[in-house]
């Protein structure tokens, strides 16, 4: 993995970093030697995470507390950050609903898509516009052109690369994401600001566990966090999207080689199969 605290330090700021993939993306910046900002909801999670990076790795945490589902929570940690020269950014929190889409309830719904969606397009926003400031200001101050480099990782999902039957609104918030990174790959380089999307198949956190579907059931591989999360951060700033696992792949790309509509499809009967529990009423809010 490239040096990312001479590309982007001195500061990383990761969302849902106590847990799963932000907590192994946290942990493998550290290690590096980059400080973070860890952003999550539950502060005793939050708590361990500091004591623990900050003892193995001897860097600094800074924690916050935060409800991404609102949509202030992003301004307020931009605002409670102001004092730090941040040039890592990545919007990790995430919940997924499933279900039949209109049995689930409506305010379970609105709030996946406002922390899926609106806290990712609302902290790229924000901290893109740190970013680029910081890019003129190191011309300015002629620095070496390592220091002018900020990064954003944005996380989406497998299934946001095509519709899908019993997690609708989950997978059409994950296309967001793609699409929105894909776009500010090329609309921020100018501004030394590299920008990727990962885009995780099935995960070994708490995630899944939670969900109403029997994963056994369908033809997919169990990732452990730390390879997504090192597969993600090795594709910052060399490509605008990345999916880990050889199979995850060719589920995410074979919408170029058969109608669009086929693996909608075959998804949909697939995920129907392995609900554990009738479609009615089944919505998961688990934290990423």
């Amino acid at each position: 993995m490239k040096n990312f605290k001479q590309i982007y330090g001195p500061w990383a700021l990761i969302t849902g970093a106590s847990s799963g993939i932000g907590r192994a993306m946290s942990e493998q910046l550290a290690q590096q030697g980059l400080n973070i900002v860890a952003v999550a909801r539950n502060q005793a999670n939050l708590d361990e995470l500091k004591d623990s990076l900050e003892t193995r790795f001897s860097v600094k945490v800074r924690t916050l507390s935060a409800d991404l589902s609102d949509p202030q929570a992003s301004y307020d940690i931009d605002k409670q950050t102001t004092d730090l020269d941040i040039g890592l950014l990545i919007p990790n929190a995430g919940i997924e609903n499933n279900g039949a889409f209109i049995d689930n309830p409506i305010e379970a719904e609105q709030k996946m898509l406002t922390l899926n969606t609106t806290s990712p397009m609302l902290l790229s926003h924000l901290f893109g516009q740190r970013f680029k400031q910081r890019f003129q200001n190191s011309f300015a101050n002629k620095k070496p052109s390592s220091q002018k480099k900020s990064g954003i990782l944005l996380t989406s999902s497998l299934f946001g690369y095509q519709g899908v039957p019993f997690v609708s609104n989950y997978s059409a918030s994950k296309a967001y994401i793609l699409s929105l990174g894909e776009a500010l790959n090329v609309e921020l380089k100018p501004y030394g600001i590299d920008v990727s999307v990962l885009s995780p198949g099935l995960t070994d956190t708490a995630m899944p566990g939670n969900m109403a579907i029997d994963f056994s059931k369908m033809p997919i591989t169990l990732h452990k966090p730390e390879f997504v999360a090192r597969t993600g951060l090795n594709a910052l700033g060399k490509k605008a999207t990345v999916v880990p696992g050889f199979i995850n792949k060719f589920y995410a790309w074979e919408n170029r080689l058969i109608p669009r509509s086929w693996p909608v499809k075959l998804f949909g009967m697939l995920i129907k199969r392995a609900m554990t529990v009738k479609t009615n009423n089944v919505a998961a809010k688990v934290n990423v």
